[in-house]
């Protein structure tokens, strides 16, 4: 076993460092696991780099929240998992994860199977956030779906809004690097909205009528007002990125006049525990998502553009913090 541990820090608005802390040791029902892979969340890491978060409470900030790691230890009282065992947690960026399931937290854990490498299965956490809000639109087979924005969540929402069914498919994006990723995603129309007006690009694809389901995943509040006048009478607006600011919007004649709805996506508000009237937890969705991607039905090879050690993570979120051109999912090897 190393002798230290080492983890990312953010200490100030766009300072992003490594830092040394002991290994813990596992205690009473809690468990120790040894990081392989972290996936970068973008569009949240970002934000919390900027301090921009709505729940932001200063720095430091330790970020991630995609790992996946092999227990290395247990503490008494835990019988599952075992020494070993490939789990997939929401534990940071870090080469040491300690897990407490102690009934008061109960913090997640999804063992893994064998078939399924680290690099694709640390994109569980962030698939179940894109699905979480495909179940939040309450798509219908052959509604249309446009998706503004295609990091790594908007690129899943479009895979998954077409195993539900939805035609056709929609991509917008800045760059056409991720445009050209979004058609081996599945999408029947990409627009480089730095070159054409996506609303009517919207329209000349849907025949005039607009888009019924529109999925915001940019980061970038602005892009509601075009998202109202690109829906079709009665369509759904769904807000999945972290959304820094605030927005104006004429209430009546974008909004009420078209019986448009604005749905708010949190992942973290989908329940962790069934009813028959709502069955999809978030483990649920996990494990689903999970399942998807080993069974090839969601791909997401193509989505990673950068394998890095984790010693360079300083450097990736510079990158970052400079703009969106260049990189995609980024995943930190901690081997």
């Amino acid at each position: 076993m190393a002798e230290s541990a080492y983890r990312v820090v953010f200490r100030g608005p766009g300072v992003a460092e490594m830092e040394e802390f002991p290994i813990p040791q596992p205690g009473e029902r809690q468990v120790l696991l040894r990081t392989e892979r972290t996936l970068v969340s973008a569009g949240t890491e970002l934000t919390s780099l900027r301090g921009e978060l709505a729940t932001h409470s200063g720095f430091p900030l330790y970020p991630g929240y995609s790992n996946v790691g092999v227990v290395e230890a247990v503490g008494p009282g835990v019988e599952q998992p075992k020494p070993g065992q490939r789990l997939l947690t929401m534990g940071g960026h870090a080469s040491h994860i300690l897990l407490d399931l102690s009934p008061e937290k109960g913090e997640y854990w999804q063992p893994l199977p064998d078939s399924l490498p680290s690099e694709q299965a640390v994109f569980g956490i962030l698939g179940s956030v894109a699905m979480h809000g495909v179940r939040r639109a309450h798509p219908a087979l052959g509604e249309s779906a446009a998706i503004f924005g295609q990091g790594v969540v908007g690129q899943l929402i479009l895979q998954l809004a077409r195993l539900n069914g939805c035609r056709p498919v929609i991509a917008l994006d800045l760059f056409e690097e991720r445009l050209r990723r979004s058609e081996e995603s599945g999408a029947d129309y990409t627009v480089n909205v730095s070159s054409e007006d996506p609303v009517s690009a919207i329209a000349r694809i849907t025949a005039d009528r607009g888009a019924d389901l529109l999925f915001e995943a940019t980061r970038n509040p602005q892009t509601i007002p075009v998202m109202l006048r690109a829906a079709a009478r009665g369509g759904r607006l769904l807000i999945v990125g972290s959304l820094p600011g605030e927005v104006s919007i004429d209430a009546f004649t974008q909004l009420q006049l078209r019986e448009l709805s604005i749905i708010g996506v949190f992942q973290p508000a989908a329940p962790l525990f069934g009813h028959h009237y709502f069955p999809w937890t978030q483990r649920r969705n996990r494990q689903l998502f999970l399942e998807l991607v080993n069974t090839g039905q969601v791909k997401v090879e193509h989505l990673i553009t950068h394998r890095l050690p984790a010693t360079s993570a300083a450097k990736a979120y510079s990158m970052i913090h400079k703009g969106r051109a260049g990189w995609l999912g980024i995943i930190f090897e901690w081997d």
